[in-house]
């Protein structure tokens, strides 16, 4: 019993040993200062910074750092570096308006001089400034602005119209800012010289299909235009399917494939798209199930001598089965009578799966109480992977391989990669 008293012990300390934090947000706030009074005592200066930060975050907060700075007057110097030097460090547009919330904060606590809030804000507004037009602090015209005056005025609108429209001719820049582009011309006007500079540059950004109606707004020719460019019209018939497979496959068509319109008919410029279904074999194993069985001394020690009656054994079962399909097509694309495109679509798919239940501890005597853990890490490994395989999920992931072919075609890979 020596080894199981020594396991609660264990188990009282994990569960209560860090309770220590208070639930209350006003008690928070004390915690925090007291920390805070500590570190200034051990000339922790970041440490002490970030408990007075977390401390103005709760309620009273700002009261009690008051009366710590009255105090610790070096508090007040170890924060103000710290944010002095959080203004030094802003790279991006999301760091310049965290940095504005934290001065909004001290200046609503009162915990700076007037001259000193003023130092701090008017540092933050020229860094923004500077950087923006330096290019070390990008900001475009889809970022928030609105703590910044100086982003305002004509010349940082300038650079970051600049760098909005470099960011849509860049096919990797991962800011989409088409609606404030828009927005901007709205502003501005059309026929102001930034609005004929947009307009001109139009052709060479990476408008996307979804964004047409946007820039319709503005510049509806151009949108008709790109639209037309954008889209492609294949017609697409199905060999060795039947009606229900062709209604599958143009669904997941539809779903996954952009750009492209599916007509009923072929044409002079239409892609006229054939698939065959050349080989489709669907098998399913038959369910089984397998008791398994350790003795208490295979068990994880801890749950063996907490949870399980001396001598007693663990049992689960483990359900398992299986399903594949084996697929084959012949993807094939004209145009104009000339074929663009011709390639096998071959693979399998599924596979086995395994589930555990009913886990349980079983006596000497025969009595059986449920279990809540797993065994060892043998039964963890018996238990991971999937749990089912669906052969209707099976047949969707076929028809996602198949896609992946038909994104080869040229016509259709232009158009998918256009939109």
């Amino acid at each position: 019993m020596k080894v199981k008293t020594i396991a609660i012990s264990l188990v009282t300390v994990l569960l209560f040993g860090c309770a220590t934090y208070p639930v209350n947000r006003e008690e928070q706030a004390i915690y925090h200062v007291n920390k805070a009074q500590a570190a200034i005592s051990k000339d922790e200066r970041t440490n002490a910074a970030n408990q007075i930060e977390d401390a103005l975050a709760r309620p009273t907060g700002d009261m009690r750092i008051r009366e710590l700075f009255a105090s610790n007057p070096k508090g007040r110097d170890y924060y103000l570096m710290y944010l002095e030097g959080n203004i030094a460090e802003v790279s991006n547009a999301d760091q310049a308006n965290a940095v504005f919330e934290k001065l909004s904060i001290a200046k609503s606590a009162r915990i700076f001089s007037e001259d000193q809030i003023k130092g701090l804000f008017t540092r933050i507004e020229k860094t923004v400034a500077e950087g923006n037009l330096k290019g070390s602090i990008p900001f475009d015209l889809s970022d928030q602005i609105d703590n910044f005056q100086s982003l305002k005025n004509p010349v940082n609108q300038k650079t970051m119209l600049d760098r909005s429209i470099h960011n849509l001719q860049n096919k990797s820049s991962e800011k989409r800012n088409v609606k404030s582009l828009i927005e901007y011309v709205q502003r501005v006007g059309r026929k102001s010289d930034e609005g004929k500079k947009i307009e001109s540059l139009l052709p060479t950004l990476n408008i996307r299909r979804d964004e047409l109606d946007l820039i319709a707004t503005v510049f509806p020719t151009f949108a008709a235009t790109r639209k037309k460019e954008l889209t492609t019209c294949v017609f697409l018939q199905i060999k060795g399917g039947d009606r229900i497979f062709l209604q599958d496959i143009l669904q997941t068509f539809q779903s996954k494939i952009r750009g492209v319109e599916w007509v009923s008919s072929p044409g002079k410029t239409t892609t006229t798209l054939t698939i065959e279904r050349v080989r489709h074999d669907e098998r399913t194993l038959p369910e089984r199930s397998e008791t398994i069985t350790y003795a208490q001394h295979e068990v994880n020690m801890a749950a063996a001598v907490l949870l399980m009656p001396r001598n007693a054994s663990y049992l689960y079962e483990v359900i398992s089965g299986g399903a594949e399909i084996e697929y084959g097509f012949v993807v094939t694309a004209a145009v104009g009578g000339k074929t663009v495109h011709d390639e096998i679509v071959r693979g399998k798919v599924g596979g086995e799966y395994r589930r555990c239940q009913n886990k349980r501890i079983q006596n000497v005597y025969g009595g059986v109480s449920s279990a809540s853990f797993d065994a060892n890490d043998d039964m963890k490994q018996k238990c991971s992977g999937p749990s089912s395989i669906s052969i209707e999920e099976l047949r969707s992931e076929v028809l996602s391989r198949l896609t992946e072919g038909v994104l080869k075609v040229p016509t259709i890979e232009l158009v998918q990669d256009l939109n």
